[in-house]
């Protein structure tokens, strides 16, 4: 399923970056703007259902007060934050992979994933008067999915403190140092990460204690997520996918369609359109939907089978075999493709490569014994 950036280590560099906002009108919010706006946009919201990511209670405030009263720079004052996250004579956090909660919770706990610690910095960072912001560092190339899958943190969420050096950005997973621009995202767009993550994160919980699956409230989170930020893609997504696997067709090519005019560039929602359009006959749309994606997606071994399997059913065979080949390339030991291309190849009076792919299969199944 989805998956959360990695958060070894931590770093602060400053740079003269060029910065882009997700939000000309207005991007960070107070707590109680924050969650007033969102309870504008959830008509049906409950008292405390919606939560501030990035609150922290005025003890912590005072804790961060304390750490930089004598400090008299932006720069020295964001660092002395950021290392007291993780140090263990501070808050020393440590990180846990699906641990979404607010800051104030995620303190508490002692853990969570990058999305929690940023959120941690910034609550601090904005409580002594830092201009503090998130900031969507991602490029998406390591989003390499099977299909119908939950996407979680698809991109790379760090934040940004402007000091007296520039632009200062604090990234809890090391990576940022190779950036020389990052996208600003508003504190909305934030929320509407952290309700897709909670939406996973539930799943996951379940699956992992050998229980059934809650996915009423699983839903209830992907939709505030889309409630709270209309273009937010990864929730449409997600939402397709638990249509799709309640059977109501209907409802998830509705929600792949809005993922994919929230983000056009986007490959799931068009990966996941594909299967079911595959999955209802509906082969030319499959393929519409899986060129669409490899546009997008070129190196994916999933796309190019499943695309080969929609051109096979087609009964266009010379493309389907041009599709298994490309699966099979970029992912060695992927079988299926393999299988379909011995029989592709039988079809085609292909009998000599038929049986040498099957040799190949018969090999790499006798590997995995």
């Amino acid at each position: 399923m989805g998956a959360l950036s990695l958060c070894a280590a931590l770093v602060l560099v400053s740079c003269a970056s060029t910065a882009s906002t997700s939000n000309p009108t207005q991007t960070t919010y107070t707590p109680d703007e924050l969650r007033a706006e969102a309870h504008r946009r959830v008509i049906n919201a409950s008292p405390g259902e919606i939560i501030v990511p990035y609150q922290v209670t005025p003890e912590l405030v005072e804790q961060a007060h304390e750490l930089t009263r004598y400090i008299r720079s932006e720069y020295e004052a964001a660092r002395v934050l950021v290392e007291a996250v993780t140090d263990e004579n501070q808050f020393g956090l440590e990180y846990q992979v699906t641990a979404t909660a607010p800051a104030d919770e995620t303190v508490i706990r002692g853990y969570g994933n990058c999305l929690a610690l940023t959120s941690v910095f910034i609550g601090l960072a904005r409580g002594v008067g830092l201009d503090a912001y998130y900031i969507d560092a991602s490029d998406r190339v390591h989003d390499i999915r099977r299909e119908e899958e939950i996407i979680v943190d698809s991109g790379h969420i760090a934040a940004v403190a402007r000091t007296e050096r520039g632009w200062t950005m604090i990234d809890f997973a090391g990576e940022l140092p190779n950036y020389r621009t990052f996208r600003i995202i508003d504190d909305l767009t934030v929320l509407a990460h952290y309700y897709n993550n909670r939406g996973y994160e539930i799943i996951d919980a379940a699956t992992q204690a050998g229980e059934e699956v809650p996915w009423d409230q699983v839903r209830r989170n992907f939709d505030i997520a889309t409630k709270v930020r209309p273009d937010f893609s990864l929730a449409h997504n997600n939402l397709g996918v638990l249509s799709a696997k309640a059977g109501d067709a209907a409802a998830a090519e509705r929600a792949y369609l809005a993922a994919i005019e929230a983000d056009a560039e986007f490959a799931a929602p068009y990966h996941n359109l594909g299967n079911l359009r595959l999955s209802e006959g509906a082969l030319d749309g499959a393929i519409e939907a899986y060129d669409q994606a490899i546009r997008i997606k070129s190196k994916n071994p999933f796309l190019h089978y499943h695309r080969g399997v929609a051109l096979y059913r087609k009964g266009d065979l010379e493309e389907a075999t041009a599709a298994f080949e490309r699966a099979i390339n970029l992912k060695r030991d992927y079988v299926e493709p393999r299988n379909l291309l011995a029989q592709t190849y039988d079809r085609l009076g292909r009998h000599e490569d038929a049986e040498r792919v099957r040799k190949s299969v018969r090999g790499l199944l006798s590997q995995r014994q």
